[in-house]
C-alpha cells in the first residue's frame, strides 16, 4: 500500500509541476482544431494597455501562408468608429490602396466592428490570402473578401516595422 500512496504523492506534483498550455478561445478551436499559441504580447501607449493580444495557429507556428487568429483583449473602451478608421489609414500607409479606394472595405468592416469596453475580445481569423471571419466576445460578426486582405489588415499587429511595433509583432510571433 506504501508504494501506491508514494507513486500517487510523486504524480500528483508531478502534475502540478506541469503548467498547462494556454487553452484557445472557443471560436479559435472552432475554426482552427488543435489550434496552439504562437505568441502574445500587450500593447500600451505610454504606460496606459490598450490591448492584449494572442496568436494562434494550428501549428504553434506563424506563417503568411497559413490559417491563423488574432485575438485581442480590450482594456480599454474603443468607438467602432475609431476602430474603422484606424485600420483603413494603417493598411492604407502599407500600400493596401487609398483611403477612397478602400471605402467598400470600409463599409464591410463596419459590420465586424462594433463600439468595444473593457474586457471585450475581438478575434480576426485569417482563412485564405483574401478571407477572414471576426468574432466578438465568441459571437461571429462578419465574413470579409477582399483582395490581399490577409497581409495588409493583419499585418497591422503582426508586421510592425519599427521600434515598439516591431517588438510588439515580434513576441506575437513568438520570436521575443
Amino acid at each position: 500500500m506504501r508504494p501506491i500512496r508514494t507513486a500517487l504523492a510523486a504524480f500528483a506534483v508531478l502534475c502540478a509541476a506541469v503548467t498547462p498550455a494556454a487553452a484557445s478561445p472557443t471560436e479559435v478551436a472552432r475554426a482552427i482544431p488543435g489550434a496552439q499559441q504562437v505568441g502574445e504580447a500587450r500593447y500600451q501607449l505610454l504606460t496606459v494597455t490598450l490591448f492584449e493580444a494572442e496568436l494562434w495557429t494550428g501549428t504553434g507556428d506563424f506563417s503568411w501562408n497559413t490559417p491563423f487568429a488574432l485575438a485581442l483583449t480590450y482594456e480599454r473602451s474603443a468607438r467602432a468608429s475609431t476602430l474603422i478608421n484606424r485600420s483603413i489609414s494603417e493598411m492604407s500607409q502599407r500600400g493596401a490602396g487609398t483611403a477612397r479606394s478602400l471605402a467598400p472595405l470600409r463599409a464591410q468592416l463596419a459590420a465586424c466592428f462594433p463600439n468595444i469596453a473593457r474586457g471585450d475580445r475581438v478575434t480576426g481569423v485569417s482563412t485564405g490570402p483574401n478571407t477572414a471571419r471576426f468574432y466578438y466576445n465568441g459571437a461571429q460578426r462578419c465574413e470579409i473578401e477582399w483582395p490581399g486582405f490577409r497581409r495588409s489588415f493583419f499585418g497591422i499587429w503582426l508586421d510592425g516595422r519599427d521600434g515598439q511595433a516591431a517588438a510588439f509583432s515580434a513576441r506575437l510571433r513568438g520570436e521575443g
